[in-house]
């Protein structure tokens, strides 16, 4: 959810009026025997929905483990949510955890990030 945070913040920086669609795994898997376990709590989720309504984001739901209960704490989270001041990427962090792929330093820096070209 923190990478697709700091996506959601470059985007509506760069056009404010576009309509995000938001849809944050609940947490980084891990495998456990034949089990997928996420680490997203209903607790971080509801956080993530508030932090996705600040940062701009228009339509939010989970994807990726996301249960019954981590929908019931988001839906609780937007009933109660009054829109704040928007997040930055560290206030994301500290809230949500760290970013598992860290921004591109080149367009931090100005360049024009280069994509690759997968061949298969």
């Amino acid at each position: 959810a923190s990478d697709l945070l700091a996506a959601i913040l470059e985007i509506t920086e760069a056009d404010p009026d576009a309509v995000v669609v938001a849809k944050g795994n609940c947490g980084i898997p891990k495998i456990s025997g034949k089990d997928l376990i996420y680490s997203g709590t209903p607790d971080l989720m509801a956080d993530y929905v508030r932090l996705a309504v600040d940062a701009g984001a228009r339509i939010i739901g989970g994807c990726c483990g996301t249960s019954a209960a981590h929908l019931a704490a988001m839906r609780g989270a937007l009933d109660s949510h009054e829109k704040t001041d928007r997040p930055t990427v560290a206030d994301v962090i500290e809230r949500i955890g760290p970013l598992v792929s860290p921004p591109n330093k080149a367009a931090e820096n100005g360049a024009t990030p280069r994509r690759s070209r997968r061949r298969g």
